[in-house]
């Protein structure tokens, strides 16, 4: 490697934004390692991503993938890959003299796969990290670790706090590890066990299940979508969209104080409370160790109404509010 760790940098998002700012700030200080670094980003359809703007804004020279080899070859030690949503070629992976390397906001072998962020939140997991791993051929997420951190997840963590806190601490990693990459290498080991995939986030991952679903379940997969889907559920044959949902624990402690509105009190079951503004859905029941006091009473909590409601009117208001079409 030249005494400058010169770095192509590929990345689109907030996530990959944070580690190349940090990529780009470094090499401008005295008595950095890190050398010149260029940007290399995905078509758009005619959007900038962020990464590209940000390479517009501060001059850094832009390619678009995959760049051309002539432009690549014997101008750089590595390459960063940032959540950038592309397997790489050989052939690209051949341009650098070093192994290119792989931020991933997971611990390895823990959520392989493209939305390791989302996957977290909805499993409930309460240590999570980062991984720098040498990219491999033909395969995601599967080549040796170079440096792996792990943090606790906080409570009631949505997605993108969590992506915010992961970044940064990417970010350090990621300087730390390029200005000694070397050493790095040689530390490199291979990564144990099966692990999990973590699939694409799509549409299909919106959908409630109350008989299946418990309350930690139903909120924890509105955390991890956060405005990106809408949850949908289905009443009487109806979908609807769910919105302001919370956990009910954390609001009332006597199922007396709620009245159903059919006589089923099975999961899927719409309750309301009279004297004040929301109504809350049965979910399936957890276990005693999740609710200790309250195993029975198990709800997701729906916060849509301004003002008291009554028997009458409940189900018609519940349905005017949530009835979008899907």
């Amino acid at each position: 490697m030249s005494k400058l760790c010169r770095t192509l940098f590929l990345g689109t998002d907030d996530f990959s934004l944070i580690c190349l700012k940090a990529l780009v700030e470094r090499s401008k200080e005295a008595g950095s390692r890190i050398g010149r670094v260029e940007v290399v980003t995905l078509p758009q359809n005619g959007r900038k991503s962020v990464v590209q703007k940000y390479a517009t804004a501060n001059n850094l020279v832009r390619h678009t993938f995959p760049p051309l080899p002539s432009h690549i070859s014997g101008q750089f030690d590595t390459a960063a890959v940032v959540s950038f949503g592309a397997l790489l070629p050989d052939y690209f992976l051949d341009l650098f003299p070093l192994p290119c390397v792989n931020v991933h906001p997971s611990l390895l072998p823990r959520w392989r796969g493209a939305a390791p962020l989302a996957h977290t939140v909805m499993a409930g997991d309460t240590t999570t990290g980062v991984t720098l791993l040498q990219v491999s051929r033909g395969r995601f997420d599967a080549g040796p670790i170079l440096m792996q951190e792990s943090c606790p997840v906080p409570p009631d963590v949505d997605i993108d706090e969590l992506s915010e806190q992961l970044a940064g601490l990417g970010s350090r990693m990621l300087v730390t590890c390029l200005e000694n990459y070397e050493h790095y290498l040689t530390q490199a080991k291979p990564q144990e066990g099966r692990g999990s995939w973590a699939r694409k986030v799509d549409k299909g991952m919106r959908v409630v299940d109350w008989n299946s679903m418990t309350v930690d379940d139903v909120i924890r997969r509105q955390r991890a979508l956060c405005d990106r889907f809408a949850l949908l559920a289905t009443f009487d044959t109806t979908p609807v969209h769910l919105h302001g949902i919370g956990n009910l624990l954390d609001v009332v402690e006597d199922e007396a104080d709620f009245v159903p509105l059919s006589v089923s009190k099975d999961p899927g079951t719409l309750f309301y409370r009279t004297d004040s503004t929301f109504m809350c859905i049965r979910c399936k029941v957890g276990n005693a160790r999740d609710y200790v006091t309250l195993t029975t009473f198990c709800f997701v909590l729906i916060d849509v109404f301004t003002s008291p409601i009554t028997i009458s009117s409940a189900a018609q208001n519940f349905i005017a509010h949530f009835l979008l079409p899907c």
